[in-house]
């Protein structure tokens, strides 16, 4: 079975069409041979309910600032309301979809990600336990993940290509796409680069071509790449048939990073 690692996040978590798009793609998977988990972001879905609390949200290298008010909304927001929204989506197409999170079975462990400034709780992931999704995949079910991570008894925000990223890497995943608002990694005349390597994504992260919430999407990546995923496909979203060939190996239209 050919093991795959799927993250969406931004605009494609709340456009209906799209998510029933995706949804739809993502159920045939499981019967043509493909293992799946799907990692889901949420943060248009968050910056809505952090209103509520009349706090202004605060982004520092494209990582979310988590107060403790904030962490409650997120971990509501993430690990409940987007991600049930998926497990219902997923099994009214069929698919035996079960939403878990980072703290079920201590899937991702945390520490306190340190930095420049005081992110708050944020967590940066020490070690990963993919037993829980390997088990699920053996009894036939499609795990639905949020980032949301455990450390020290409490709950932590964890950017969710991160999350990704170290469940592909611990899982062994034969392919890791990442499904952005963009439609790939771009130039500085707004053209998807096809390939990119490391030295090359600095190179336009110092230029400035490359910012905001791309650079930890990016900078994570090649990190999984040195720990032993082959190559990293980055793409915006189309339709299920592009969607499929791209899984199926059968055409690029994003960025592949090696």
């Amino acid at each position: 079975m050919k093991k795959v690692v799927v993250k969406i996040g931004g605009s494609l978590a709340i456009d209906e069409a799209k998510l029933a798009d995706f949804v739809s793609a993502v159920s045939t998977l499981p019967g043509s041979g493909c293992q799946v988990a799907v990692v889901h972001g949420g943060g248009k879905d968050i910056n809505e309910n952090i209103a509520l609390l009349k706090e202004q949200p605060t982004f520092i290298d494209g990582l979310r600032v988590t107060t403790p008010g904030i962490m409650k909304m997120v971990e509501m927001t993430l690990s409940g309301h987007v991600n049930k929204k998926l497990v219902r989506m997923l099994l009214i197409n069929n698919c035996n979809a079960i939403g878990i999170s980072g703290v079920d079975g201590n899937l991702f462990q945390v520490v306190k990600k340190q930095g420049k400034v005081d992110l708050g709780l944020v967590g940066e992931i020490k070690q990963v336990n993919p037993k829980i999704v390997a088990d699920l995949w053996a009894a036939g079910w499609t795990p639905v993940v949020s980032p949301i991570s455990i450390g020290d008894g409490m709950s932590w925000n964890v950017n969710a290509d991160t999350a990704a990223s170290e469940l592909a890497v611990a899982l062994e995943a034969d392919q890791f796409v990442l499904v952005s608002d963009v439609p790939g990694v771009m130039d500085e005349n707004k053209n998807v680069i096809p390939e990119l390597s490391e030295a090359d994504a600095e190179k336009l992260i110092e230029a400035g071509v490359i910012s905001g919430g791309m650079i930890p999407k990016v900078r994570e990546s090649f990190k999984s790449i040195r720990r032993g995923l082959k190559s990293i496909h980055i793409v915006g979203w189309k339709d299920a048939e592009h969607f499929g060939k791209q899984i199926n190996g059968d055409l690029n239209y994003g960025t592949i990073l090696r």
